[in-house]
């Protein structure tokens, strides 16, 4: 719930969020989608999460026959108790309490539980930690997504669905490189029974620890608003606009593809600001540049220049796929990230990551911080 924005429900924090792109981000599920939802065990990882939970809210209206939420967060689990069972006695056993990193405990919940589905939606997302500490980042996206995709197959799963970012594309960031190389281990899961995919797209509107978190929080004690750089854009969704089109997209799950979400144009973080600003009524804040961080774009991307698009069934989905192969040379590398990052060994750990992922060598560090201030004009 986004309680920032001065909502009392979540749908009306939903209506708020909507409000603020330039599109009506409305979502209809379709009956493919409902006939594979229905009567079937689905697990959902990261379901304490933004979009782990609204994944799980959506799910549970499509007749599954179970849904289980995995997440090594219990105040999380909890809350998705409370919401789910008006109360939090765990009285029944879909709250898995559960790391994804460790792969003993994974594979005795997929041997138990039995899934038919599942949707990945754990991950570390905040690209400055991860910048500072990459090893938490190869932990849970890489060798936790390889664990999770392991535990799917072994268990018999018919379809796996990674949920991932368009920091993916030709990734610059620690966070970027590690959900690349979680959606190349999905594709390397393209010759087994599980059906796997993934799908890609940019920030969601009012998600934990978002933009509209800091905008929200920094607004509502008189404090300066602070953007990296005037002319930043981002791509934007809503959580359930979001939720819905990965599920949509989980029909069309086969060979290990990657499925980039339609998000609309880039959208000016000053123009957010500005909407955000008029919708509460509040005054024209002052906002202070404070510089792109290290790994940071000044416009993010959909596509790598190395991918192939096809156009899907749905208008609003798009598949890609991968000019080279990557997936063997992930798959070897596996064990050198793992020891590195439990050895903390940081250098080792980036030296490991751009050696696999050449488009990374053309990042570039921060921008020089540029101390300034303006008021928005509303």
């Amino acid at each position: 719930m986004f309680s920032p924005l001065r909502s009392a429900s979540m749908d009306e924090a939903s209506s708020f969020t909507a409000s603020l792109l330039p599109r009506s981000p409305r979502v209809i599920i379709g009956n493919e989608a409902r006939t594979l939802i229905e009567d079937r065990t689905i697990l959902v990882t990261g379901a304490g999460g933004s979009i782990g939970s609204e994944l799980a809210r959506q799910l549970s209206q499509l007749r599954p026959r179970r849904v289980y939420l995995l997440d090594h967060d219990e105040s999380a689990l909890h809350a998705m108790q409370l919401e789910f069972h008006g109360h939090g006695l765990f009285e029944d056993d879909t709250s898995v309490l559960c790391d994804i990193r460790d792969s003993d405990a994974l594979r005795r919940v997929f041997a138990r539980v039995r899934p038919d589905l599942v949707f990945h939606a754990a991950a570390h997302k905040h690209l400055p930690l991860l910048e500072r500490y990459p090893a938490e980042g190869i932990k849970t996206n890489v060798i936790g997504t390889n664990n999770v995709v392991r535990a799917a197959v072994e268990a018999g799963v018919s379809r796996l669905v990674n949920v991932s970012t368009d920091k993916a594309a030709r990734p610059m960031s620690v966070l970027g490189a590690t959900k690349r190389l979680a959606e190349i281990l999905v594709a390397g899961q393209a010759e087994g029974a599980t059906r796997a995919a993934s799908v890609r797209f940019g920030n969601v509107l009012g998600s934990r620890g978002s933009f509209l978190h800091s905008l929200a929080w920094q607004l509502n004690r008189g404090l300066p608003v602070t953007v990296t750089d005037p002319g930043v854009t981002r791509y934007f969704m809503t959580i359930p606009e979001a939720a819905g089109l990965v599920i949509e997209a989980a029909v069309m799950a086969d060979a290990g593809e990657t499925f980039v979400l339609d998000m609309g144009a880039p959208v000016q973080i000053l123009d957010l600001i500005n909407r955000f600003v008029a919708l509460r009524g509040d005054s024209p804040p002052t906002i202070v540049f404070t510089g792109l961080r290290p790994g940071e774009k000044l416009h993010e991307e959909l596509f790598d220049d190395a991918e192939v698009r096809t156009e899907t069934t749905h208008r609003r989905i798009t598949s890609v796929a991968q000019l080279d192969d990557h997936a063997p040379q992930v798959s070897i590398y596996l064990e050198p990230l793992a020891c590195a990052a439990a050895d903390g060994d940081d250098d080792e750990l980036r030296r490991l990551i751009w050696a696999l992922l050449p488009a990374g060598k053309g990042r570039s560090g921060s921008a020089t911080g540029r101390h300034a201030e303006l008021t928005v004009a509303r």
